[in-house]
Order: structure tokens, then C-alpha cells, then sequence
């Protein structure tokens, strides 16, 4: 696969990571449709690139990224129409988060620093989120009059509730990673300073687990919340199958016999 060559992120590969990094830093990473494009294209190819197994995503300078680019939505958002705008909104932020959601592979959010409004929905999508204790959050959409977008109101209840959502979205107040944690809203909170180290780690000790495997939770955990009881056990088992039929899992369980025998 040849790699492309973008003009608003970097993406790097070692060692079965990849790093995708949203690098407007004057712009505080703000996001706009040429990033959005960039970030969905590379994510696919990424989803496609057998020698990649887990994905980080962060943000170039001092944040992880302020959301919405403000400007190019008064430049360009209110010369649509309703439908043209709707359409418009559908081939950003929403396939974003959507293309993080649906992917097999696991992606890490590395907040970096202040992540608003679409941008924070975007790491929260995320599989794992790890903070810097410099890192900031805020569904700021009632700031500018809008509301929520990037799957804000499917993901925040479910993560904190619905009183607390509710709160965050009416007051559109900023957090800390702090605040955050307690919530459950992210993973672990480092120093800055550790913040790509703790990530790195963490992203290679998921490239030596099973790929198939990974991607399998990933599926069933992100369709469960949509499901009874009855649905959920039946479609583990419809991706239990698919682990059944893998190499990792058959050399996994012969060198689970052969621990055993030893020990035995």
C-alpha cells in the first residue's frame, strides 16, 4: 500500500503502531473538511494495512484540538442551503467519528491538551483515551448557539449519565482531566511529559494481542449498547466463531496446553 502524503496531518508507522497527528498547531488543530477528509483517509487505509494493529490519535502543539474550525463554518456553512448543509455536516465530523467507531482496529486518543466540541466527541469515541494532566474538555456547542454533534449525545450519557450530560452540554462549561477521570470519561491521566511514552506502551502491549481478538471486543462491546441481553449472546457467538477459525487463536490455545502440561 503507498503511503499518501497530507497537508493537514502527519501519519507514522513503526512497529505495527500507527500515529495519526492533526497538525495545525497555530489553529490549535481546529477542525476543518480538508483535515476531516484527510483524518477519514487515513484512517481507512490504516483499517486496510495489515501491519498496522493499533492506531493513536493526537494533535499537534499544545492541543489535542479546539473542535470545529469557526471561521470556515462562517465562510462556508451559511451559503448552503438545508440540504447541501446537512450533506455537508454528514461528510465531516460525523464520518469522523463514525469511521473511529466501526473500525476493527483499537484506537488511543492521546489528549494532549484542550480538546472542545466535536473534537472532544472524537476522542471520546476513541477505544482508550489517555490524558495529560494538561489536557482540557468542554461540550462547547451552546457557546456558539448549536447542538451537539460528533455522537456527543449518544456517547456522553452512556458514559456519565443523563443528569451529568445534560449538565455538560446546557452549561458547556470546561473540565479538567481531573474531573474528567472521575468521570470515567478517560482511562489514565499522565504528566505531560509521559504523555507519548505511557501511550506508546500501552499501544504496544495491544500489538502483541491478538488482532482478531481485539477487533471482535471492539465490535461487541460498541453493538451491546444497542442490544437486549439475548442479541448480545447471540452475536458474541456469531464473532466467537470467526476468533474459532484464526491461527493466533489456535497457536494461543496449544501454548495454553503446553504451560498447563508443564505445570501439571
Amino acid at each position: 500500500m503507498v503511503d499518501k502524503i497530507y497537508k493537514h496531518i502527519i501519519v507514522e508507522k513503526k512497529d505495527g503502531v500507527a500515529k495519526i497527528t492533526m497538525n495545525r498547531p497555530d489553529k490549535l488543530n481546529a477542525l476543518m473538511s480538508e483535515m476531516n477528509f484527510e483524518i477519514i483517509s487515513a484512517l481507512r487505509d490504516l483499517d486496510l494495512d495489515d501491519s498496522v494493529r493499533v492506531v493513536i490519535l493526537t494533535g499537534a502543539g499544545r492541543a489535542f484540538s479546539a473542535g470545529g474550525d469557526i471561521n470556515q463554518m462562517q465562510e462556508k456553512y451559511y451559503k448552503l442551503d438545508g440540504l447541501e448543509l446537512r450533506r455537508t455536516l454528514q461528510q465531516g465530523v460525523k464520518t469522523v467519528v463514525s469511521t473511529i467507531w466501526n473500525m476493527e482496529k483499537p484506537i488511543i486518543a492521546a489528549v494532549n491538551g484542550p480538546a472542545t466540541g466535536a473534537a472532544c466527541n472524537i476522542a471520546f469515541a476513541c477505544d482508550i483515551v489517555i490524558a495529560s494532566e494538561n489536557a482540557r474538555f468542554g461540550e462547547v456547542f451552546i457557546r456558539v448557539g448549536l447542538g451537539p454533534d460528533g455522537g456527543g449525545s449518544y456517547l456522553l450519557p452512556r458514559l456519565v449519565g443523563i443528569h451529568k450530560a445534560k449538565e455538560l452540554f446546557f452549561t458547556g462549561r470546561i473540565f479538567d482531566a481531573k474531573e474528567a477521570l472521575q468521570l470515567g470519561l478517560v482511562n489514565r491521566v499522565v504528566p505531560s511529559e509521559e504523555l507519548d511514552s505511557t501511550v506508546m506502551d500501552f499501544a504496544k502491549e495491544l500489538v502483541q494481542r491478538p488482532a482478531r481478538a481485539l477487533g471482535v471486543a471492539k465490535k461487541a462491546i460498541n453493538e451491546a449498547l444497542n442490544m437486549s441481553m439475548e442479541q448480545t449472546l447471540d452475536y458474541e457467538m456469531t464473532l466467537q466463531s470467526l476468533c474459532f477459525q484464526t491461527d493466533e487463536n489456535k497457536e494461543l490455545v496449544k501454548e495454553f496446553l503446553e504451560k498447563k502440561r508443564k505445570k501439571d
